[in-house]
């Protein structure tokens, strides 16, 4: 999950399927990950579990 956390807030921010979105999900690996932006973190949820990635 470290890794997701590393790649998630500069693929959420730039991705032209993502970047004006608040709330969504999209496929990691073989994961469904959901998120929600907030104004300093992304929280994420896979296969319930939550965690925060830091907004650059």
């Amino acid at each position: 999950m470290q890794q997701l956390i590393q790649d998630v807030t500069e693929y959420l921010d730039l991705d032209p399927r993502f970047w004006d979105k608040t709330d969504g999900e999209f496929e990691y690996g073989d994961d469904l990950v959901f998120f929600r932006k907030l104004d300093d973190v992304i929280l994420l949820s896979v296969n319930g579990v939550m965690y925060e990635a830091p907004r650059h």
